[in-house]
């Protein structure tokens, strides 16, 4: 008798237990541990150096006089040159509170050697605006279109399109965005291969043995948005 009353009793407390505990997971949480939640995702946020962003609905228009484009170009002998270059026009437009898409025109006109004397430079830039570069007498602008960002981790990339001399070809690149009410402020890097848009003077894609004379592909264009409502 004592052992069936002691197992009832085991059996009783088993029982009791798993009700417990099936209650506890139905139980919300406390204020207090809501904002312990909250405050630790924001601390993940802040160390990765990502924290999602909430903009105004509409169309922010770059102001070219706050924006500003940095190319390098490097070459085989270890030369490589810094410029600037100038945007036309662009906007940046929201919907839902979240990135949608952004156009930007580039001045081709406008490029223009920094890293040199004034004579040097004023060669250099004429040749760049030369049929052996981009053309510009032809093709007056470059443009870049964004159609989305796509963020995982501390990592934001831009998928759009780059086109220059008339071709277009896809592009991606890392982005950061920041802004309130009536601003946005774009920064990032972008990297395309010149030889794909028919840039071809010393390319070692279209001529071969150039040795020193060889001018790398890959032109960087380093750049800070600003674009307003």
């Amino acid at each position: 008798m004592k052992m069936k009353i002691l197992n009832h009793s085991i059996i009783a407390l088993f029982v009791g237990s798993i009700l417990l505990l099936s209650c506890g997971e139905n139980v919300p949480p406390t204020d207090s541990e809501t904002k312990m939640e909250k405050t630790e995702v924001a601390q993940k946020e802040e160390a990765s150096g990502y924290t999602e962003l909430t903009l105004t609905d509409g169309v922010y228009n770059i102001d070219a006089s706050e924006s500003t484009c940095i190319w390098t170009g490097k070459e085989a002998s270890s030369k490589s040159h810094v410029g600037t270059i100038n945007y036309h026009k662009g906007s940046i437009k929201v919907i839902d509170s979240k990135f949608h898409s952004a156009f930007s025109g580039i001045d081709m006109r406008s490029i223009q050697c920094t890293d040199m004397g004034a004579n040097k430079a004023e060669r250099l830039n004429g040749h760049l605006k030369s049929e052996d570069f981009f053309g510009v007498e032809k093709h007056q602008y470059a443009t870049l279109s964004v159609e989305s960002i796509k963020t995982k981790g501390s990592t934001s990339m831009a998928i759009g399109k780059l086109t220059i001399k008339g071709i277009t070809e896809a592009v991606a690149f890392p982005v950061a965005l920041s802004g309130n009410s009536n601003t946005i402020v774009v920064d990032g890097t972008l990297v395309f291969d010149r030889s794909k848009f028919d840039v071809r003077f010393r390319s070692g894609n279209w001529f071969a043995d150039l040795g020193d004379e060889l001018i790398y592909d890959d032109i960087e264009l380093e750049f800070h948005v600003v674009a307003r409502m």
